[in-house]
């Protein structure tokens, strides 16, 4: 991805939060699985992991006729075959991305990351606490009951990855 030209600011900020949380992963000696590589390396399929199918009454497909999927940020392999599926969504400035997670909020409501897994959603940069949509997204989350973790900033999740080790 980092090879890519990037046309705007919200992608050269998406892959620098990408690397930040990989860094603070792999410090607290937690694997973070990203891309095919990862995965084989791990003996896992990709699918229901890092890759996740629209439900089915969405017929999402492309112009070709094949699936479309979602590809979430990345996935912490745990023990006896559990996990956790991680989004992140990362803003130093007012944009778009705070748009999405209303997109977001129904894609988890319809069942996309499935119930095998945990989901951790994890907001980070500057301005996260100024953006109301991620607020309403965390109040909608709780009121529906549904199944996410929604951790706020890199000092957080950090600690939530400290309490997978067993630390404080």
């Amino acid at each position: 991805m980092s090879k890519n030209k990037h046309n705007h600011g919200a992608a050269k900020s998406g892959t620098k939060s990408e690397k930040e949380l990989s860094k603070i992963t792999k410090s607290v000696g937690v694997p973070l699985l990203r891309v095919k590589n990862d995965f084989e390396s791990y003996g896992l399929n990709e699918w229901g992991r890092r890759y996740h199918k629209p439900p089915s009454d969405w017929e999402q497909k492309t112009k070709t006729g094949k699936q479309r999927k979602y590809i979430s940020d990345g996935f912490i392999p745990l023990s006896n075959n559990k996990g956790i599926i991680i989004e992140q969504k990362h803003s130093d400035k007012h944009g778009t991305t705070e748009e999405k997670v209303a997109y977001d909020l129904l894609k988890i409501e319809k069942g996309v990351y499935g119930n095998k897994y945990k989901l951790w959603y994890i907001f980070t940069g500057e301005v996260i606490s100024d953006i109301e949509v991620y607020k309403e997204f965390e109040k909608e989350a709780k009121n529906k009951g549904l199944p996410v973790k929604i951790i706020w900033g890199f000092d957080n999740y950090k600690k939530e990855l400290l309490k997978l080790k067993g630390g404080k």
